[in-house]
């Protein structure tokens, strides 16, 4: 597994490279190449920009006055603080990334972010004026590319007084403008339009993020005294940028209030494709469970651009993202999720294995039984105990056989999750075999979590003889599995 360290090395000697003769271009070309493997193995990294180098996870990386302290310098000189490689970036995004920190665009501006321009969506940029307006974790794009506003003496008295700082919302009259044209649907309101897309293009010029997603919203969201106004949603939606869609994300992600995270669900849901792609970079970030969850259920409620984002989820080099794919298509389902699962379970992370087969059982059919019964086979027993889980929970009977046989694992967990099973299937034919778990021989025995999980599936099929054979565990030497056979029994 590549590390940080390896992938910012790398980077440094493409930005030595780029630029050159024209018989170093194949070394470039192969330069980048590089980078984008090492960026599928390490998965997202930031990188801080310091004085004595580049620092990761708190580890400053240095090589003297090598190319990566000239990688260094350039991003420093950029007015670059911090550095975010997200997804692993397509070659020409990477090339346009590097010449730009070769040289400053003429049209580029005065402000250090004019100068990557267009790249907000694939690289995530902190510069040094930048001033944080967002919550939570995916301010990324938003709080990463956001400018400061005309400082105040280089502006007229006559253009302060319209002036939208970043973080203040919208001037009145802008407000005033919104309400006029939400206040009468079935009128001509193509000049009402023009207007609000101007104002946009203002926002957007000025990267004042906060203030665009304000009207964004005003025209998004649904009002209880008016029926549905799509005319204004679909106007909304052109107001959608990727920092505005990160925004609306960053406050579901932020929010613990359950009305809250409805009301965001559902504007995101409103937003459609963009608010997609926000949530999935998202997910690839969050660590906390509530989040995820969040996250997941929003992307579970935007239909076609939900499958459609999740399609492409499972096709990333990171193993966690492929995994936050493959749970969503276990939530969507459709007709195509189980040829995108079927890819999947023959993923190299073990992680991502034992989600496929989950999701599977969730899709259910045919189909996905007998996908998920061959994976108890796997060689990871982690991925042989969800195996064994999906089947109970599909009720599996034409994987009993192939049960039975699991039953002799050498991992514990993979044996308790397959009694389990059996326990859930029903199956009378198997009681013999599980009784045989349960109460062992003469001179061994099972461990006792071992026997009460075979207890647990006899209780679960029920059937006379697997009752006979619980009530023998009423008097098994080891209190803890005899309580748990009364209690089965129903005698405590």
């Amino acid at each position: 597994m590549a590390s940080p360290q390896e992938l910012l090395a790398a980077l440094a000697q493409a930005f030595s490279t780029i630029g050159g003769p024209e018989e170093d271009e194949p070394r470039f070309l192969e330069a980048v190449d590089r980078v984008r493997t090492i960026h599928g193995e390490t998965g997202w990294t930031t990188a801080t920009v310091e004085e004595g180098g580049l620092s990761v996870r708190g580890d400053t990386i240095s090589d003297g006055d090598g190319p990566l302290d000239a990688f260094r310098r350039a991003l420093q000189d950029a007015g670059i603080r911090e550095l975010r490689l997200q997804e692993v970036m397509a070659p020409e995004v990477l090339t346009d990334f590097l010449q730009r920190l070769t040289s400053m665009p003429e049209e580029a501006g005065p402000l250090p972010s004019a100068r990557f321009r267009g790249l907000e969506g694939q690289v995530g940029i902190s510069f040094d004026q930048v001033q944080s307006a967002l919550p939570g974790m995916v301010g990324g794009v938003v709080d990463l590319f956001e400018e400061w506003g005309a400082r105040e003496e280089d502006v007229s008295p006559a253009e302060s007084q319209d002036q939208v700082v970043p973080g203040s919302g919208l001037p009145d009259q802008l407000m005033k403008e919104v309400q006029e044209y939400l206040a009468e649907p079935d009128a001509d309101r193509s000049m009402n339009e023009v207007r609000l897309r101007g104002h946009a293009e203002e926002l957007s010029a000025s990267r004042n993020a906060v203030a665009l997603a304000e009207l964004a919203q005003a025209l998004l969201e649904p009002h209880e005294d008016r029926p549905p106004d799509w005319d204004a949603v679909e106007l909304g939606r052109e107001f959608v940028t990727p920092a505005v869609a990160s925004q609306f994300v960053a406050q579901l992600g932020a929010t613990r209030d359950e009305a809250e995270r409805a009301r965001l669900t559902d504007l995101l849901t409103r937003v459609g494709r963009e608010g997609a792609l926000a949530l999935a970079d998202a997910l690839g970030e969050a660590r906390d469970r509530g989040q995820r969850r969040a996250f997941m259920d929003a992307m579970g409620s935007m239909g076609p651009h939900g499958v459609k984002r999740a399609q492409r989820m499972v096709e990333d080099p990171r193993w966690f993202v492929v995994r936050n794919g493959v749970a969503l298509l276990g939530e969507l389902g459709g007709e195509d999720a189980i040829g995108y699962l079927t890819g999947t379970l023959a993923n190299d992370d073990a992680r991502v294995r034992k989600e496929s087969v989950l999701s599977l059982a969730k899709v259910g059919g045919i189909d996905a039984e007998l996908l998920i019964t061959g994976m108890l086979a796997d060689g990871d027993p982690s991925v042989r105990a969800a195996t064994c889980r999906a089947l109970g929970v599909l009720k599996s009977t034409r994987s009993v056989k192939p049960l039975t046989e699991v039953l002799m694992d050498e991992d514990p967990e993979v044996q308790v999750e397959c009694l389990r099973a059996l326990g859930q299937i029903g199956d009378p034919g198997v009681v013999r075999t599980i009784e045989k778990r349960a109460l062992g021989g003469l001179f061994s025995k099972a461990p006792a979590d071992i026997r009460i999980a075979a207890f647990r599936a006899l209780a679960g099929i029920g059937t006379p003889g697997a009752l006979r054979a619980l009530e023998k565990g009423t008097k098994d030497p080891d209190q803890s599995v005899r309580t748990v056979a009364r209690v089965l029994m129903g005698q405590d």
